[in-house]
């Protein structure tokens, strides 16, 4: 089932306190409307009983697709590093691990730090396609215009909606902003060449992508700083 739990929270326009109820989890194979509010940026928004102001409060939530077996968390890391946030959830996957009894498969985990790459990989899931391996494209389209899409300052989504039988969208984002200033496309025939080396050879796309958070931009930026410190 889906989760609530009530917060005190304060208005971003006024400073007005109130307690209103914000989902901690949402089940979308029970309560597909969940997943409708999510997409239309409606999930955990808040209406200020003093000045009306709206407004969304991104906090860690459970997204559970029971249908597909998967769990995604989405982690804003507002409060505290990426870093320690990934090291939280290997503890908390390791005990998931020791709970589960032997003749249950586990579920697919992975985890995100923003709403626009949770959005994003509940498409590709839905769409049936490898999220390593579009995270392989990425990184391929970044180091190979590194001008236009420098990985410090832009990330990659693709858009699953607009893509055609031709050719696959990357929206452009631009990560101080968010807002999406280019769109790139890639062949989707060179999507499916991909996929097979991803089936034939699975591990060299882990161990660029070992997950749970499986980031082409993450990826480059731990590389380019491994360079610096050289």
């Amino acid at each position: 089932m889906s989760a609530q739990k009530t917060y005190n929270i304060r208005c971003p326009k006024c400073r007005h306190e109130q307690k209103v109820e914000l989902y901690e989890s949402i089940n979308v194979a029970q309560q597909p409307e969940l997943k409708t509010a999510l997409f239309e940026n409606r999930l955990n928004r808040v209406q200020c009983e003093s000045c009306d102001a709206s407004f969304r409060v991104d906090k860690p939530l459970l997204y559970h697709d029971a249908d597909r077996n998967m769990l995604i968390h989405w982690m804003p890391d507002t409060a505290v590093s990426r870093e320690e946030i990934l090291d939280e959830f290997d503890k908390s996957m390791e005990e998931l691990r020791k709970v589960l009894p032997p003749d249950i498969e586990p579920p697919r985990v992975r985890l995100v730090f923003t709403r626009a790459e949770l959005v994003e990989l509940i498409f590709i899931i839905e769409a049936g396609m490898e999220e390593r391996v579009v995270e392989y494209i990425k990184y391929t389209i970044h180091t190979q215009n590194i001008k236009r899409v420098p990985p410090a300052e832009k990330q990659l989504l693709l858009n699953v909606q607009d893509s055609t039988g031709d050719e696959l969208l990357f929206a452009v984002q631009n990560t101080t902003t968010s807002e999406l200033e280019d769109v790139l496309s890639y062949p989707r025939p060179a999507y499916r060449g991909v996929r097979e080396m991803y089936l034939k050879k699975p591990d060299e796309f882990i161990e660029l992508f070992p997950g749970p958070y499986i980031s082409a931009r993450a990826a480059l930026m731990e590389e380019i700083a491994a360079g610096d410190e050289e």
